[in-house]
């Protein structure tokens, strides 16, 4: 079976895209730059000081070595990722040799006609991409073979691209010091990833780093954008929001194996960051029916994917409409969810979507009480 994780590489242009069902909370960067778009569903993002929700058809470009960690709001959240490097920008334009940038779409700009036609391109280049024979893949579909298609609507991503991410991009003013605190950091970030089921505390953490309690907190803060008792509290959740749909194992158990002091803390907290009950989520998430493969924690989507592709394809065609000189709002033409073939289990499902969205603004507040 194929699924949507494809690396191309020819001549000068190289990039890997794939779509995914989020799902570890897991803490990363790397050397690449990261558009990510949301199909369906709802995602916290952290990266560096802040922290952005995401919504459906929301896309936010990360720049290279950005730390960052992606947390599923909802159950059966999909995203698409675009991976190219710096390079591929400043071959073109000199600015993107050193430059960083930070952009996310919101309620204002999610519909710009730039967001449409862009998403309109990554659609099509999955879409592309997909049409490569997979019979002897077994994780990843490596294209090596030049694909005029592919690289045109490449290329025509990288100019929206330079055009997007020109006029915000700026000169980090980086130092050996931070550096070695972004090591530092590291080394923090791995030992809470291998012990967050346990009883961690700060001081645990602070000693990795060799600092005061009161500095590791405001340093954890300054990292990430969310402290150190949030960034557990997100880990343990994930994990447990996976084995409620994974697993049949009792909700006091998930909680006692995922680091909680008890049941009731679970609930609560479990309440608070999903906005509905343990037992309604492991409902809801039981109703979807998907191909995946989990390779190195991602969970990556089969290209027959009926709800998934007919996504793409709306992508397609109401940003063609709207590319082509078509005045009607481009919000306005998309399809409801039920008409795309994704989410279209009930109206029920529908409604406790929707709740799931409910006071996202307010959520580190919730979490760090």
């Amino acid at each position: 079976m194929q699924f949507y994780n494809f690396l191309y590489q020819h001549g000068h242009i190289a990039f890997s895209q794939y779509i995914y069902r989020i799902g570890t909370y897991h803490y990363n960067w790397h050397p690449e730059i990261e558009v990510l778009m949301v199909l369906q569903g709802g995602v916290e993002v952290c990266h560096d000081s802040e922290y952005t929700n995401l919504g459906p058809d929301d896309i936010i470009m990360l720049p290279p070595q950005c730390g960052h960690a992606t947390l599923a709001l909802e159950p059966d959240t999909i995203a698409m990722v675009l991976h190219l490097h710096p390079q591929m920008l400043a071959q073109y334009d000199r600015v993107f040799r050193q430059s960083s940038f930070f952009l996310a779409t919101d309620d204002v700009t999610r519909h710009d006609s730039v967001y449409d036609n862009l998403r309109k391109r990554l659609s099509e280049l999955m879409r592309q991409l997909a049409k490569h024979d997979a019979s002897n893949a077994e994780k990843i579909t490596v294209v090596d073979e030049p694909d005029l298609g592919v690289e045109t609507i490449f290329l025509d991503i990288l100019h929206r691209l330079i055009e997007i991410l020109k006029p915000v991009a700026y000169i980090p003013q980086g130092n050996p010091v931070a550096l070695q605190q972004a090591a530092t950091f590291e080394k923090m970030i791995t030992y809470i990833d291998n012990h967050y089921k346990e009883q961690l505390t700060l001081g645990e953490i602070a000693a990795i780093g060799g600092y005061t309690e009161s500095y590791a907190s405001q340093f954890f803060k300054r990292q990430l954008g969310i402290s150190f008792k949030s960034y557990v509290l997100r880990m343990r959740l994930r994990e447990a929001a996976v084995q409620l749909v994974n697993t049949k194992q009792q909700i006091v158990d998930i909680a006692n194996e995922c680091g909680f002091s008890d049941v009731k803390a679970f609930n609560m907290a479990f309440r608070k960051h999903f906005h509905t009950t343990p037992t309604e989520y492991r409902r809801i998430a039981g109703k979807v029916e998907r191909q995946t493969m989990i390779d190195n924690w991602k969970e990556y989507i089969a290209v027959d994917d009926a709800g998934i592709n007919e996504r793409l394809a709306v992508y397609t065609a109401v940003n063609t409409a709207a590319s082509d000189g078509d005045t009607t709002n481009a919000a306005d033409k998309k399809a409801p969810a039920g008409e795309l073939g994704v989410n279209t289990d009930t109206d029920e499902l529908q409604a406790a979507r929707e709740q799931l969205r409910i006071a996202l603004a307010v959520l580190d507040d919730v979490l760090d009480k």
